[in-house]
């Protein structure tokens, strides 16, 4: 079973552009005015208007299906995963069966940086690889984690902000900062067992 953690806004796409629908078109014209593909064209020899139109609109379909794929409460929790903090507490709680340990992490920053790219094909020939890149940032006011017999139970998030840059071919294309907005309290049951505390299940 996946843990899901429900964010508003929930993927990278909402974050950077507030209505979905408008995502794609504002990628191409963000790719169209900063001219970002430029050199991608000059380096395929084939820079005729139908190729640039084409390019432009699939790439700028592609970066929209690539952000629509990050979920931004997979990206926090990932992030949360890798504190010191949490692993040290899972390992005690293992040594001491049915206890529960509690850990606060006042503020922090989760950074996660993804590189995605797309193949660029005409006529079904290839023609030039399209890398993209998104980071993102992430202020947590505080967290506080439950943990027993070595699994994180449950969550509970103070106040964060979620920032985003977007870029193609090294060139950043656009970047937003928002509020993230995340249950109080996140349950999470027994599916996570946090590294290094290999506890049988209760």
């Amino acid at each position: 079973m996946t843990v899901h953690i429900e964010t508003e806004p929930g993927t990278a796409d909402l974050l950077l552009f507030p209505d979905p629908r408008n995502a794609t078109a504002e990628l191409s014209r963000a790719l169209d005015a900063r001219r970002t593909l430029e050199q991608v064209e000059d380096g395929t020899q084939r820079a005729g208007s139908a190729f640039r139109n084409a390019l432009n609109g699939r790439v700028a379909d592609a970066g929209g299906e690539l952000l629509r794929g990050i979920e931004l409460g997979t990206v926090l929790l990932g992030g949360w995963l890798q504190y010191r903090e949490l692993g040290l507490a899972a390992r005690r709680s293992v040594e001491q069966p049915g206890s529960t340990e509690i850990v606060r992490l006042t503020g922090h920053t989760i950074t996660s940086k993804h590189a995605p790219y797309v193949d660029v094909y005409i006529e079904g020939q290839y023609v030039a690889r399209v890398g993209f890149g998104i980071d993102l940032e992430f202020g947590v006011g505080l967290l506080q984690a439950s943990i027993r017999n070595g699994r994180l139970m449950s969550l509970r998030a103070g106040d964060c902000t979620a920032s985003i840059t977007w870029s193609v071919e090294g060139f950043p294309v656009a970047q937003n900062t928002a509020r993230l907005t995340m249950p109080l309290q996140l349950r999470l049951g027994d599916e996570i067992l946090l590294s290094g505390a290999n506890a049988p299940r209760p």
